[in-house]
């Protein structure tokens, strides 16, 4: 089913200067109008795989200013500037997108008295779907009038810019930073006997003094990366386990020998774990197993994701005094410096199913991308995809992810092309 996509790009109150294009002005902008942008490449990206046939980009425009009068603001779509496009982007085999697409109700906007910026004026896109996408498609929208007030020229013209979306576009850099889980519904999550936990990584570096965290529960099952006595970048699964009569759990691992990761390298982590037997698969390949053994010879037979609590209210979780340890992304327990375990890095697609997948599961086409949400025994799904803020939405059963604070959002395109 085609459904419509609405994206409006929130604008700064000056334009960035696009340096080397248009430098009449570009350090004068006195009271003059211009279209309010981060950048003056706007990139639509269409999810073709979700038939998305429809989009809208809102634009606005803006002066330093405030005037005692209403300014009309007229835009056209400036077809002969392709080629500055082409030149200025090092897009030299974009084209024109053709008015066909362009379903504009107005190409009028208002600054009114008082103000310094007009509304977001809505330019939809339509049968997107249509399109043949071995190349990028532009639509070069510029100021043509405003009222006689002057326009400032390095902010005269925004380019439009449709292309095919990549599974993945956004991720989350979690670097300096930890989110856990505010519970909705714990019950798919608790005393789990088997089940899978999936995650894409990059990491920057590898500079934490032992451990990097990526994400579960310390003492109980953790993805992690190095260790006292390992490298630093050697994966490894952590996992303790109750055992009675006893204050700390009985703690066990499993250390991957290969692959040692290396920074800047995506790397696809599945964890699998049934009824106290683990699998370790990076980028679809087996690489590591063994029954869960604790110290003094018992199996880990299930895991409890859903533990720690909070006690000020805001849904964090309280570890000390005791208190039973929780489920962290980039964060393991609490310390006197609380990034002293974390990840440096970017992370996407992580995932816990309540079944172990199988290999060829794992190594299905895109499957380190993307899954759909409705896929059988998905229990979390927390793609890392949100663009903006400090929270990360579970598509699954509303078990939102919140951050310490806001995450650094990173655009680009998965899988590598």
């Amino acid at each position: 089913m085609k459904y419509s996509r609405i994206w409006l790009f929130l604008s700064c109150l000056m334009p960035v200067v696009l340096s080397g294009c248009r430098n009449d002005d570009s350090n004068s902008f006195e009271n003059k109008v211009f279209i309010s942008a981060d950048s003056y490449e706007q990139t639509l990206r269409v999810q073709r795989d979700e038939n998305v046939s429809e989009m809208t980009y809102g634009l606005t425009v803006g002066m330093a200013k405030p005037l005692d009068h209403d300014i009309t603001v007229v835009l056209s779509m400036d077809k002969e500037l392709l080629d500055n496009y082409r030149h200025a982007f090092y897009n030299e085999d974009a084209q024109l997108l053709p008015d066909a697409n362009c379903n504009f109700s107005s190409l009028r906007t208002y600054i009114v008295a008082g103000s310094i910026s007009s509304e977001v004026l809505s330019l939809d896109f339509v049968d997107l779907d249509k399109l043949d996408y071995k190349t990028d498609y532009v639509m070069p929208l510029s100021i043509k009038d405003a009222s006689g007030e002057e326009i400032l020229q390095s902010g005269r013209t925004v380019y439009v810019v449709i292309k095919e979306a990549s599974l993945i576009n956004v991720v989350a850099d979690i670097n300096d930073n930890l989110a856990w889980v505010d519970w909705k519904d714990k019950a798919p999550l608790q005393n789990m006997e088997q089940f899978t936990m999936e995650a894409l990584i990059n990491a920057n570096s590898f500079t934490n003094e032992q451990i990097s965290t990526v994400m579960g529960i310390e003492d109980n099952f953790l993805i992690r990366i190095g260790d006292n006595l390992h490298p630093k970048n050697q994966l490894n699964i952590a996992y303790g386990k109750h055992i009675a009569g006893q204050e700390l759990n009985a703690r066990g691992s499993l250390f991957v020998e290969k692959p040692l990761f290396e920074t800047g390298q995506w790397y696809h982590i599945a964890v699998t774990f049934d009824k106290g037997y683990i699998k370790v698969y990076v980028d679809g390949d087996l690489v590591a197993e063994k029954q869960a053994s604790v110290e003094g010879g018992e199996v880990l037979e299930s895991v409890d994701f859903t533990t720690g609590e909070s006690i000020d209210g805001t849904g964090r979780p309280d570890e000390d005094d005791g208190r039973p340890r929780a489920f962290w992304f980039g964060f393991s327990y609490s310390t006197d410096d609380p990034t002293a375990r974390d990840f440096d890095g970017m992370i996407a697609e992580a995932r816990i199913w309540n079944r172990p997948l199988s290999a060829d599961e794992i190594n299905a086409e895109n499957h380190f991308y993307k899954v759909s949400p409705d896929s059988e025994g998905l229990v979390a799904y927390w793609k890392f995809n949100d663009e903006k803020g400090a929270s990360v939405t579970d598509h699954v059963n509303g078990n939102n992810l919140k951050a310490d604070h806001e995450f650094l959002w990173v655009s680009l395109e998965l899988p590598e092309k």
